[in-house]
């Protein structure tokens, strides 16, 4: 007797299992022996390594499908995206790859842009309020950051969110290079 096929799951549900992944290989790499190796290679969305995301030398389709904004254009449209939870216009934001860092963690990876607006879940965009117009004391107190200030330069677009969670987007050129992202700004600020 032949077993049946198993059915594939649907769409959702393989992105949500991808996700779960990334979450629990993130988690996870900081507590294995070997941690001080660096982040294990993880499997993205797309189904590659994220080496060989990094590996990528041409622009997706998406990626020269829209126009890249001005510099306050940038800032408008990410904090637009965070704020309402429709992260994927961020996507033609991004450069190939993107390096993604999440505060207190081993995670910092090369990614996809698409896969690199998945990461974005972490923070938790659409839930709470969101602030990207922060006093200029509050940013400089997370670049004072010995740990993660590089990541608040003069050009970085920075979010808060009410519930705590901090984004960062550092351009590289006209578009971002880098997202830093933190769970709560306890971890990256003395306030």
């Amino acid at each position: 007797m032949t077993p049946s096929p198993r059915p594939s799951p649907p769409p959702g549900t393989r992105c949500a299992l991808a996700l779960a992944a990334l979450a629990v290989a993130t988690g996870l790499g900081a507590c294995s022996p070997d941690a001080a190796a660096g982040p294990p290679e993880t499997p993205t969305a797309s189904g590659t390594p994220s080496a060989a995301a990094s590996e990528e030398t041409t622009p997706g389709p998406q990626a020269s499908a829209s126009p890249t904004p001005e510099p306050d254009g940038l800032a408008a449209e990410l904090a637009a995206a965070v704020s309402s939870g429709d992260t994927a216009p961020i996507e033609a934001l991004l450069s190939e790859p993107t390096r993604v860092v999440i505060a207190a963690s081993e995670a910092d990876v090369s990614y996809s842009a698409v896969d690199a607006v998945l990461a974005l879940d972490y923070i938790q965009p659409g839930v709470g309020v969101w602030d990207f117009e922060l006093a200029p004391t509050v940013v400089a107190g997370y670049a004072a950051s010995p740990f993660y200030g590089e990541f608040f330069t003069d050009d970085a677009v920075v979010g808060r969110s009410d519930t705590g969670a901090v984004v960062a987007f550092v351009p590289n050129g006209k578009l971002v290079g880098t997202i830093f992202m933190a769970i709560h700004e306890s971890v990256i600020s003395e306030f």
